[in-house]
C-alpha cells in the first residue's frame, strides 16, 4: 500500500460538508455575483435567469439547484410548454423542468438538479454539478423561448 504524503502536490482531494459559506467561497473564486434573499436562501443571476442553491435534508447535505425562467406564458400555451418539456426530457438527461400552473392561471416553468453530497464534496465536484446546472438550465430556456418565439 503506498503512503501519500500529507503536503505532496497530488495528494487526495477530501471530500468535505457542502455548506452555504463553502458555496459562497466558490462563487467568488469565479467572481460571480451573488446575494442572499430575505428568507437565508443563497441565488445568483446568470443570463438575465435567477438560479437558487438551496441546502436541504436532515443534514443539510443535498444541494439542491432552482433555475427560474421568469417569463409567464399563458395558460392556452400550457400544450405547447408540456409538449417541448416532454421532448426535452426524451433528449437530454439534464436539467429537470418542472411546469407549474398558479391560482391565477399563469404557467411557470423552472429547472432542477438536485445532489445529496451525504459523504461531502470536493470542489470541483460542486462546479461540475453547479456548472451542469447553468450550463443544461440556460440551454433550456433559450431553446424554450425559441420554441414559444418569446
Amino acid at each position: 500500500m503506498s503512503h501519500i504524503e500529507p503536503n505532496s502536490a497530488d495528494r487526495l482531494k477530501i471530500p468535505i460538508p457542502v455548506t452555504q459559506d463553502r458555496l459562497k467561497d466558490l462563487f467568488n473564486q469565479r467572481s460571480w455575483t451573488w446575494f442572499v434573499d430575505n428568507e437565508g436562501d443563497l441565488g445568483g443571476r446568470w443570463n438575465g435567469y435567477t438560479f437558487y442553491f438551496l441546502l436541504t435534508g436532515t443534514n443539510q447535505e443535498i444541494l439542491h439547484i432552482l433555475g427560474g425562467w421568469g417569463n409567464p406564458i399563458n395558460p392556452d400555451r400550457l400544450p405547447e410548454a408540456r409538449a417541448f418539456i416532454a421532448d426535452w426530457h426524451r433528449k437530454h438527461l439534464w436539467p429537470k423542468v418542472c411546469l407549474t400552473l398558479n391560482d391565477q392561471g399563469v404557467v411557470n416553468i423552472r429547472v432542477e438538479n438536485t445532489v445529496d453530497w451525504e459523504s461531502g464534496a470536493t470542489d470541483e465536484q460542486l462546479y461540475q454539478q453547479i456548472d451542469c446546472a447553468l450550463g443544461t438550465g440556460m440551454q433550456f430556456f433559450e431553446e424554450l423561448n425559441e420554441e414559444l418565439s418569446l
